[in-house]
């Protein structure tokens, strides 16, 4: 009975939807500037005149995506206007779920027609609108919100956080999914993969200090050290007390790749996973600070000092008891 219960408060206890606001926001971000980076480059990778001019084949059956079923030119610039769209309405929360599955489709169709410009990483952008398909990520801080419940517009109502959960496991999933592919090559066995990895100019951003790709000593540090983090980070982020310092590591090895590696918006999809394990309590304080410093911002003071009707409005978010009740994973 126990057992169910944890099972069921899990996926299905109410809880603030702050975080989830912050998901979404962060998603939408992410995937407009995935659409905005493929622009000097859209027809020669997804046009008939490109440098794939049709659909690869072989994607097995069943595969399907817009600009394979219409590959005209005119489809590819609807498609790609749709996704910008798309991802603006998914960030400011405007029709949430259908803005979702819109920036989803479009994605697909995107990967879909040419996937030899694409990574894992664009696989992880693609997941994240559509678990949010599944979520009410309008429900708070949003356009949504905003048009239904203006008063109550700083206030995030609980809802049952299951697609939120999807999102924390697809992270957990992806770490030690990667430990366990790495560990059965053999470069990352005996030490040398960060060095290779660092050595590669088609892919460099910033040239790393020789210390890190010609030492042996300093390359198996950081080969085995990054090992151990990402297993910390599959494993380990779910406790609530390690769960700072995991995701500080990460966001410190991220931060890293990113400096050293071009890896397209691998690293912003991974931070964006992030952001779904923020405590509903924490985001919820952290984004009604984020309102109080902008209503004392000069510029707000400004603003009502040219209204003399204008008065604040209080608009609390969860209080202390909604916050005790609300203690996720």
């Amino acid at each position: 009975m126990k057992a169910t219960a944890a099972w069921e408060r899990f996926w299905f206890a109410p809880q603030a939807t702050s975080t989830l606001a912050l998901v979404r926001i962060a998603t939408g971000l992410v995937c407009l500037g995935w659409a905005l980076s493929l622009m000097p480059d859209l027809f020669a990778f997804f046009s008939e005149e490109g440098v794939v001019p049709k659909p690869p084949e072989g994607q097995g059956p069943g595969v399907w995506g817009l600009l394979n079923l219409f590959p005209s030119d005119a489809a590819l610039v609807a498609v790609y206007v749709t996704l910008i769209v798309g991802s603006v309405a998914l960030t400011l929360g405007l029709f949430s779920r259908l803005a979702a599955l819109v920036v989803f489709i479009c994605l697909l169709a995107f990967a879909r027609r040419n996937i030899w410009v694409l990574n894992s990483g664009d696989g992880l952008v693609r997941l994240l609108p559509l678990f949010l398909v599944f979520a009410p990520s309008g429900a708070a801080l949003s356009l949504d919100r905003l048009r239904r419940a203006k008063d109550a517009f700083w206030e995030f109502p609980a809802r049952a956080p299951w697609a939120l959960r999807l999102i924390q496991i697809q992270l957990s999933v992806l770490y030690v999914s990667t430990v366990w592919q790495k560990v059965r090559g053999v470069s990352w066995n005996d030490g040398t993969a960060v060095s290779y990895a660092n050595r590669l100019e088609d892919l460099e951003r910033f040239p790393m200090p020789a210390l890190f790709t010609d030492n042996v000593t300093a390359a198996g540090l950081l080969t085995f050290g990054t090992l151990a983090v990402e297993l910390s980070l599959g494993i380990l982020i779910w406790n609530r007390a390690l769960r700072p310092y995991v995701i500080g590591v990460g966001v410190a090895l991220h931060l890293g790749i990113e400096y050293s590696i071009r890896v397209g918006f691998f690293s912003a999809a991974i931070f964006a996973c992030y952001l779904a394990f923020i405590p509903p309590e924490t985001a919820s304080k952290a984004i009604l600070a984020v309102r109080d410093r902008l209503r004392s911002s000069p510029l707000s003071r400004a603003r009502k000092g040219r209204d003399p009707v204008a008065e604040p409005v209080a608009m609390e978010g969860p209080g202390p008891a909604a916050a005790r009740r609300e203690r996720p994973v």
